[in-house]
């Protein structure tokens, strides 16, 4: 498949994760939001390489960023940062059709994502780090980990049938 459908599937399946994401918030607030668009950069950085990986992070970072009331261009370097942690996790850490692996690689991306976002959100806010955690990350992390297995199934089926 060439180069340009490939981005334009990502382009698709990024607005899809998108609207997912605000579906599933405003039905279940954040304690039932996965980090959708976050699976997606990290199951191209597994499954495609960084390139894609790197086009799904400016995708998914650019469709945050319009609606966001962060800064712009903050979640493009959240999800770049993600893309980049991927590629470094996959190539000391990752073993090839290992849902454990792949599960522990969406771990340590979100951890880091998080990281780079408190970071950020630090550098204008004034905000206590537990309240971060048990408000933002706790509830993203438990749904997102709860999500890994069943989203990469369904991307690699996508994958698959597309013949990316």
């Amino acid at each position: 498949m060439s180069p340009m459908k490939r981005i334009i599937i990502i382009a698709l399946l990024a607005y899809l994760f998108f609207i997912l994401e605000f579906i599933l918030y405003d039905l279940f607030g954040p304690w039932g939001q996965p980090q959708l668009l976050l699976l997606l950069i990290v199951f191209f950085g597994l499954y495609a390489g960084i390139r894609y990986s790197i086009a799904a992070a400016l995708i998914a970072g650019l469709l945050k960023d319009i609606v966001g009331l962060e800064l712009w261009g903050t979640h493009v370097f959240i999800f770049l940062c993600a893309a980049y942690v991927t590629t470094l996790v996959r190539r000391n850490f990752y073993q090839p059709g290992s849902p454990f692996s792949r599960a522990a690689v969406a771990f340590l991306v979100l951890a880091g994502s998080f990281i780079v976002e408190v970071l950020l959100y630090l550098m204008r806010h004034d905000v206590h780090g537990a309240e971060l955690f048990t408000n933002v990350f706790f509830p993203q992390l438990l749904t997102t980990m709860v999500a890994v297995t069943f989203v990469f199934n369904r991307l690699r089926d996508v994958a698959i049938g597309l013949k990316l």
